[in-house]
């Protein structure tokens, strides 16, 4: 036995010897880390999703390798886990088979309206294919993650790893408003004073950071009450206090309302006791920070909505409103105008006698009703709806204190994300997306869990 370990050895050995003498050392790591992870996931399938937990840092670092492959990566993982999916069913045929929960039909409902729009409304169908590809794509993570989590553990884990990753993320924003990182002058309103950088770290954007910020510390303040030692407890502290800080750094109103939005269904359902410190902190805050107050205030001036009807969201909004009037309702098409795909295709639309160039909607809600009509918005509104209600029916059927604790942060999360695209195209961004989805199967993951224990339990109640 020990003669065969010192040959695989060797052998292994001489391998990637040969790789890093052709080809060099990114190769080698690139195999090495292959060949780990799939190790770590075959002997624990559920461990693979923590990729997707990683997803903003993967991404990022493919694409700095990369940009070919940077563009195919998640789609090559989604079609990895669809295979590791299959593979469960296989070797682990005495585990659970397919879960189905009650967010199934809706976001199958949604992807049959989508496909519908797909059908009979694509004036150029190459863009209005890829329109609905980044429509759709990444919501398929939903059915994939709830399928190859397994335990309450597993998804607890999961969402530690998630915090994590974020907590690393936050630290360099933090770096980077110590640091006063260079910011384009587009971001801050000539009239504004006293912001001197908004922080984004890896993700170029201050809005989509801050908007992960606001997904991930309903999470993190959520291990602070469910940790059992003080320790633990004392690392969370912290951990939410960094992500919060640099979720302020991100100096980015939307996410600014979608986390005090996430903060009042977190204390909600939590505890209306802390209603009181925490708008004391509010007030405290724009009171002693200038920087802050001054983007609050001027948000609410004349000047701000005079800037805002000449070329900034509230133009864009009314143009969405004449363009939705014109097409009620299949919309312009897929990808026909106010976001991604439009932007890159360069699109335009004929609103009233003027040609208007397309522009990001800043409102993902519009953007939907824009581009698939009131039966996509419909579809989309459900959707929500349906997240929202089943998140609630989650918590309540929940008797585990710390999994109680778990599935209120990720509501409040969810909620602060969705209220976030009320002014915001957050859902164009493939790594938000991702990362909402895989929080949405870890809600219904834990449904599926609890409602299963209650069934049992009436039921032996009932014998």
């Amino acid at each position: 036995m020990r003669k065969k370990f010192v040959w695989i050895l060797l052998l292994t050995g001489v391998f990637f010897g040969l790789i890093t003498t052709f080809w060099g050392i990114l190769p080698f790591f690139a195999i090495a880390g292959v060949l780990i992870a799939a190790a770590v996931i075959l002997s624990d399938y559920e461990r693979a999703t923590y990729i997707l937990g990683a997803y903003s840092v993967i991404d990022f670092a493919i694409r700095s390798f990369s940009d070919s492959l940077g563009g195919i990566w998640d789609e090559l993982f989604l079609i990895m886990l669809i295979a590791l999916w299959i593979f469960k069913w296989i070797v682990y045929r005495n585990e659970e088979g397919f879960k189905m929960t009650p967010l199934d039909m809706p976001v199958f409902i949604f992807i049959t309206a989508m496909l519908f729009v797909l059908i009979v409304n694509s004036p150029d169908f190459s863009i209005s294919l890829e329109g609905f590809r980044a429509v759709v794509q990444y919501i398929l993570w939903y059915f994939v993650v709830i399928q190859l989590l397994r335990t309450e553990k597993g998804a607890r884990n999961l969402c530690i790893f998630f915090v994590l990753v974020c907590f690393a993320l936050a630290l360099h924003g933090v770096y980077q408003y110590i640091v006063g990182a260079e910011m384009p002058a587009g971001w801050v309103d000539s009239k504004e004073q006293g912001v001197r950088t908004r922080v984004y770290s890896i993700l170029g954007s201050p809005n989509v950071f801050g908007s992960l910020m606001t997904l991930a510390a309903p999470v993190a303040v959520s291990f602070i009450f469910s940790m059992r030692k003080i320790q633990s407890k004392v690392l969370f502290v912290f951990i939410s206090a960094t992500i919060m800080a640099s979720l302020l750094f991100t100096f980015s109103r939307g996410a600014w309302i979608g986390f005090m939005i996430a903060v009042f269904v977190y204390v909600l359902i939590k505890d209306k006791r802390f209603f009181i410190p925490i708008i004391l902190g509010a007030v405290l805050l724009i009171a002693f920070v200038p920087s802050v107050a001054n983007r609050i205030t001027y948000m609410l001036s004349p000047e701000y909505i005079e800037s805002s009807l000449r070329g900034g969201r509230l133009v864009r909004w009314i143009t969405g409103i004449d363009i939705v009037s014109a097409n009620p309702f299949l919309g312009v098409g897929h990808g026909h105008f106010g976001g991604a795909v439009a932007m890159n295709h360069g699109m335009s639309y004929i609103v009233g006698i003027n040609v208007v160039k397309t522009f990001y909607m800043d409102n993902y809600f519009l953007k939907t009703a824009v581009e698939t009509g009131l039966l996509g918005l419909s579809a989309f509104v459900v959707l929500i709806y349906q997240i929202i209600v089943n998140s609630i029916r989650t918590i309540r059927i929940t008797s585990d204190k710390a999994v109680k604790e778990l599935e209120t942060g990720i509501f409040a999360g969810l909620v602060g994300v969705i209220c976030h695209n009320f002014v915001e195209n957050i859902f164009e961004v493939p790594m938000m997306t991702s990362c909402f989805w895989l929080l949405a199967a870890v809600m219904m993951h834990l449904w599926y869990i609890n409602f299963k224990r209650k069934s049992l339990e009436e039921k032996h109640s009932v014998n």
